[in-house]
């Protein structure tokens, strides 16, 4: 992530939401496909990737529900962003 979230505390994937080192990587590698897509494919299938990843996380109740709401909309918002990107380079 670009370091657009604020200065976040260790262990913190956004402020606020704490989660499990090996999950805090998989999601963080997650976000990192989805900025570096290079096609709207790519983009939209890092973005499924992402998002599967937070449902996990709300089926097992590893985060509370605004925690994952919030992880929803941070995915939704830099997909877009780069599908953005994407059209202009075209």
């Amino acid at each position: 992530m670009s370091g657009s979230y604020g200065n976040q505390k260790p262990g913190e994937f956004l402020p606020g939401i704490i989660m499990p080192p090996e999950i805090h990587g998989l999601l963080r590698k997650r976000v990192a496909e989805i900025e570096v897509s290079e096609t709207a494919v790519n983009c939209l299938i890092a973005q499924a990737r992402a998002e599967s990843l937070v449902e996990a996380l709300e089926i097992l109740r590893a985060v509370d529900s605004q925690a994952v709401e919030r992880l929803y909309v941070m995915i939704e918002n830099m997909a877009q962003a780069r599908l953005a990107e994407l059209g202009a380079e075209q």
